[in-house]
């Protein structure tokens, strides 16, 4: 695992949504995409790319912050998690997707057996929770 520089948050999640070739997941409970333009291209680039894009929310928020993204939404109730993940890379983070300007982390897992894991993590905890709106 590597925890990064809080400046390079944004670019290492925009990073991970363009390196995706089957499927992108986010997860973020409170979402305000307002000043990140590149973030919200790549994630509607990936998804006209055929690329499956599942963005989960907390329950009560809806398509909030993220109106404008071509994406499956689903709410989860009492999410507090905030995940990024596609089919070889994935990262936690501290922080919600609301362009704050708070110091938040994000650590990128960088072994096979750490990703294996965050995988069971989120089949077991969270998409089970998950209802598409």
């Amino acid at each position: 695992m590597k925890i990064l520089n809080p400046v390079e948050n944004i670019a290492s999640i925009v990073s991970l949504i363009e390196n995706a070739k089957k499927f992108v997941v986010i997860v973020s409970p409170y979402n305000d995409l307002k000043g990140w333009d590149h973030l919200k291209k790549s994630i509607n680039e990936a998804s006209g790319k055929k690329i499956d894009v599942s963005y989960y929310v907390r329950s009560g928020e809806g398509s909030k912050g993220i109106e404008d993204l071509n994406v499956k939404i689903y709410e989860v109730i009492n999410l507090h998690a905030k995940i990024f993940f596609n089919e070889s890379e994935a990262l936690i983070s501290s922080g919600n997707l609301t362009n704050r300007p708070d110091i938040n982390w994000v650590c990128k897992l960088n072994k096979p057996d750490e990703y294996n894991q965050f995988m069971s993590f989120f089949e077991l905890y969270i998409k089970p929770l998950a209802k598409p709106i």
